[in-house]
């Protein structure tokens, strides 16, 4: 029987039931959870679990939480959240975002090691481990940091067998590096799931990223435009899903959001920022399920194989 890490313990892949596979329950900055949990929503408890138990009752069992470290991770709340409402919660480690300004020099085999205590011995003084991996390069590219943060995440892939998920810059298709680097250092290509996917629209860039043997993350939807960036709107991620399922790349889709229940990101903006942010994500986690595989019923393709994409596809990736 093959079993996936919660933050709960080990379940058996068949019994994940539809998996959104990027998803972040609760996002800050670094440290907030564990030292200034006073900039929380005051009725957070109240917004997760209302989210996780709508997804549920449609037949959501599973969210893997992409919130490593410096995202703000928060694994003793995401084990209540599980508890609570019985959804399975995955736990990420890995790396997203700068090299710490005061940490000194260090090495990929140290860094290794420390995402392998995360998901060998527990998370941030618990044993609540983590199932998944996290590795990130934005507009930045290339650089010393991301490239030993991608090598640490292969190593301890490899060490441990937890699959890698990567947060991309497809504009300017960051890919390209990220699984050299990923690769160099050993990872399994059918343990890497390359996210952000719908950030373009250049299908041969797609079918390049699926010819190296990875999965596609199919998240960031709907689009959560502000003025000034780089993006691509819900419609046309929409039907570029179609191009990538006609194109036969359907095998290794995995679907998702990328969308936080909170973040202190927001939820400490003016009540018209607010409101701005809420506009943009009809439904929530219900997103796909209610709005995009409707839509691209309506384009021709079968309700029930869409759906069966959420169930089939994550259970194979985490059985590797």
């Amino acid at each position: 029987m093959k079993t996936v890490q919660t933050v709960t313990g080990p379940v058996s892949t068949d019994k994940l039931g539809s998996v959104l596979m990027h998803e972040h329950v609760v996002s800050s900055s670094m440290g907030i959870a564990t030292h200034y949990p006073q900039f929380y929503l005051k009725n957070l408890e109240e917004v997760i679990e209302k989210d996780l138990l709508d997804c549920k009752a449609e037949g959501i069992l599973t969210v893997a939480d992409g919130t490593p470290v410096g995202l703000g991770r928060d694994v003793r709340l995401l084990k209540k959240f599980s508890e609570d409402t019985g959804v399975n919660i995955i736990a990420t480690t890995g790396w997203w975002g700068m090299e710490p300004p005061y940490l000194g020099p260090s090495t990929d085999e140290q860094w290794a090691q420390c995402f392998i205590d995360d998901i060998r011995v527990g998370c941030d003084g618990t044993d609540i481990k983590a199932g998944f991996l996290k590795g990130a390069m934005d507009k930045e590219g290339p650089n010393p940091w991301n490239r030993k943060m991608h090598h640490a995440a292969a190593m301890a892939s490899v060490e441990t067998g937890v699959p890698i998920f990567l947060h991309t810059y497809c504009p300017t298709e960051t890919p390209r590096h990220q699984l050299q680097f990923l690769l160099e250092a050993g990872a399994a290509p059918n343990k890497i799931e390359v996210g952000h996917i719908l950030e373009t629209v250049d299908l041969e860039f797609v079918k390049w990223i699926y010819d190296q043997g990875v999965w596609l993350g199919l998240e960031r939807i709907p689009c959560q435009h502000f003025e000034g960036e780089y993006s691509v709107t819900t419609e046309h991620r929409i039907r570029f899903i179609k191009e990538i399922l006609d194109a036969g790349m359907g095998d290794r889709v995995l679907f998702s959001h990328d969308l936080p229940i909170t973040s202190t990101l927001f939820d400490n903006q003016s009540d018209e920022v607010k409101a701005y942010v809420e506009a943009q994500k009809p439904d929530h986690l219900l997103f796909i399920k209610k709005h995009v595989f409707p839509k691209l019923a309506e384009m021709g393709l079968d309700p029930d194989y869409l759906w069966n994409l959420t169930i089939e596809n994550p259970r194979k990736f985490f059985e590797g």
